[in-house]
């Protein structure tokens, strides 16, 4: 009898054992990438562009051009420091952000480099072994990329732009 339930206790320890080693473990939150800071907020691409639109408030100027990539619309909002190109998978349909483009030096990255940042500071905040290739350099993180070019050393152009 002891045996018995010797074995009973050891074939329900195993399957104990075996339910917890196959249950699900929560996965962890995927990089959204690189996030664009402003106004106390962060934005990433690919996300619903409204909230960045609402922040950034009037725009300048709005361009719309029916997509050749799918059946939305690209549309692009100037503003004074930055431009935003928004995609959407339908006409007239949910807006998400594309790519986030500085003008000015008035915006900066969630790391603090903006146009004028000195090229140290970009391997500092990104990685210390960057080497820019034509003096583009491309930081991949998430679905997305963040692009700044330098020239003699200064930060020239700032964008990020989605993988879409």
């Amino acid at each position: 009898m002891r045996n018995i339930v010797k074995k009973l206790t050891l074939g329900v320890l195993v399957c104990v054992m075996l339910l917890a080693a196959l249950a699900p473990v929560p996965a962890q939150a995927k990089s959204k990438g690189y996030g664009f800071r402003y106004s106390g907020k962060t934005f990433y691409m690919n996300d619903k562009a409204d909230k960045l639109l609402e922040k950034l408030g009037d725009y300048d100027k709005r361009t719309k051009k029916k997509s050749c990539a799918y059946d939305g619309e690209d549309i692009t909002y100037t503003y004074k420091d930055v431009k935003v190109l928004t995609y959407s998978n339908k006409r007239g349909g949910q807006e998400y952000i594309q790519s986030i483009i500085f003008r000015t030096d008035k915006v900066q990255t969630a790391e603090g480099i903006k146009i004028g940042s000195d090229e140290q500071d970009v391997k500092d905040a990104y990685n210390k072994r960057a080497r820019a290739v034509a003096g583009r350099y491309t930081f991949k993180k998430g679905k997305m990329s963040l692009v700044i070019r330098v020239k003699d050393g200064e930060v020239t152009a700032v964008s990020y732009i989605a993988d879409v």
